[in-house]
């Protein structure tokens, strides 16, 4: 008899637990599953070179903008002189181009004239010559001084033509010259690596002297603007947490001492597995042998002004979403009870 009572005592305390579980996940969200993060960047070079001098250590505050380690410039420099001097000798030479066009068009010019006179000269004289005023050797003159004025002529507009092919490669020319200045000065920009945002770098082991390859990793530096909290909540939730609802949480790097901050977005979806893109988020569902439902990733904003207390880097955190804006049930009568 009392393990009767004991039975049903117990069934109606799972029932109770069950049915009270279902009815706070429409008023508010808990989940332990959350940790503090910020947006990062791993530093890294651009070219290749040997690192020369490093402007941070651990630890160290920078703004946007300031230098962070530079390598090696002396090739980069020497290449970026060099280029340089490619530039102006093209320079040089397209501005020779150019006076030959000019003078070719001039020489066009003087030939033409001299055509068209040689031309009226044979003509006039091959007039007079049907009326025997001038004598056929004349005539003949005149003829072979026109055909060579023609050949002149010819010349002129072939070399001219040949000019202008000759400034469009200098031109070309300098255009490269220009174009391979342009990518010398900014590898040489380059070999000084900046902070891209205000942050904090965090500790490194990279010594000066070391040879870097392009893309190879000297410091991380996180972002002192970008913290917030990423708390995986379960997926029966999802459906009433809204941008905006107000959440209340602590971190585990300030215990028992409850901020203020609010709901940012969730992620419309995350992968099953990890064989699947990387561009969604992956929570692991697994935990030794029970099968969790799934969790969707949903970002939190700190306090409006976060202190240092807030401010690790996977910290953890516990969430609490109030769900003040309840979405209305599929099929719901409005306000005015249609």
């Amino acid at each position: 008899m009392f393990e009767k009572k004991f039975l049903v005592v117990f069934v109606a305390i799972l029932l109770l637990i069950f049915i009270g579980n279902e009815i706070s996940r429409h008023f508010f969200a808990y989940t332990s599953d959350a940790y503090i993060t910020s947006d990062y960047a791993s530093m890294s070079p651009s070219v290749a070179g040997t690192l020369a001098e490093l402007h941070v250590t651990n630890d160290t505050e920078v703004r946007k903008g300031d230098p962070l380690f530079t390598l090696d410039q002396t090739p980069y420099r020497l290449a970026a002189e060099s280029a340089a001097a490619n530039v102006a000798v093209s320079e040089q030479a397209l501005q020779v181009a150019k006076d030959g066009v000019e003078e070719a068009k001039t020489n066009v010019t003087a030939t033409k004239a001299i055509l068209d006179d040689a031309e009226a000269t044979q003509r006039r004289l091959s007039t007079l010559q049907e009326s025997g005023v001038v004598t056929e050797q004349r005539l003949d003159d005149a003829t072979r001084d026109l055909a060579e004025a023609q050949a002149n002529y010819e010349r002129a507009l072939a070399a001219r033509t040949g000019a202008q092919d000759q400034l469009k490669q200098k031109a070309a020319e300098l255009r490269q010259a220009k174009a391979e200045k342009a990518v010398a000065d900014y590898n040489l920009d380059q070999t000084v690596v900046r902070a891209p945002f205000d942050g904090q770098v965090v500790p490194f082991n990279t010594k000066t002297g070391q040879y870097l390859d392009a893309g190879d990793v000297v410091l991380i530096l996180v972002s002192r603007t970008g913290y917030r909290i990423v708390a995986n909540v379960h997926e029966q939730h999802v459906q009433f947490i809204k941008p905006g609802q107000p959440v209340y949480y602590m971190v585990s790097t300030a215990p028992w001492v409850f901020f203020k901050g609010s709901v940012r977005g969730i992620s419309k979806g995350i992968a099953r597995s990890t064989l699947e893109t990387q561009a969604l988020p992956y929570v692991d569902p697994e935990t030794d042998w029970i099968r969790l439902s799934q969790r969707f990733p949903v970002e939190i904003n700190l306090s409006v002004h976060p202190d240092d207390r807030q401010a690790f880097m996977g910290a953890d955190a516990r969430v609490l979403i109030l769900n003040t804006d309840r979405p209305r049930p599929t099929g719901s009568p409005d306000e005015s009870g249609r």
